[in-house]
């Protein structure tokens, strides 16, 4: 009886990772079009977090392609107290104490403040260094590899701009 008791929590423990659920991190706004006058846009990270692996910590990266935007800072949400990311981006957080793990759809992890810089577009991927022991998504049973899904900015000329673009136009015609 205690053979079969000790190889049924075994099994559990070596089964209980397989049966986690698979954290999605993505960008909201996933698309967003920002006049460069603005100078400053914002985007959340958000996750889904699946019940059978409640997240107890986090530690991103958001990784820019492109050059129309820089990254300006990060504060994390409510549900979190900020932790230290070495690599100075602000991207980390620890769940309060109580409840001590969150679970949901649609959790803001954090919100970003980006720079707008130059014209055009930028993609936004959300992200964790592979080795960094300061990165990644914490559970009660260790990590969890996370699906992570990208967005983008486009940064665009400011309508005055525009309009004496037109106005040169119509003035060549002539």
């Amino acid at each position: 009886m205690r053979l079969a008791l000790y190889c049924s929590v075994l099994l559990g423990l070596l089964a209980g990772p397989a049966l986690a659920g698979t954290i999605d991190v993505y960008v909201v706004p996933a698309s967003q079009s920002v006049n460069i006058s603005a100078g400053t846009a914002t985007v959340n990270l958000v996750a889904n977090i699946p019940v059978t692996d409640p997240l107890i910590a986090f530690g991103l990266d958001l990784d820019l392609t492109g050059s129309s935007v820089t990254y300006g800072g990060a504060a994390v949400d409510g549900f979190f107290d900020a932790a230290y990311a070495p690599d100075g981006d602000g991207l980390a957080g620890l769940v309060h104490v109580p409840p001590g793990s969150i679970t949901g759809n649609g959790i803001v992890l954090a919100t970003i403040t980006l720079n707008l810089v130059s014209l055009g577009t930028t993609q936004l991927m959300p992200g964790y260094t592979i080795g960094d022991v300061f990165e990644g998504l914490s559970t009660p049973t260790g990590f969890n590899a996370g699906a992570f899904f990208p967005g983008t900015i486009e940064v665009t000329p400011e309508p005055a701009a525009l309009a004496l673009l037109g106005l040169g136009l119509l003035l060549r015609r002539r």
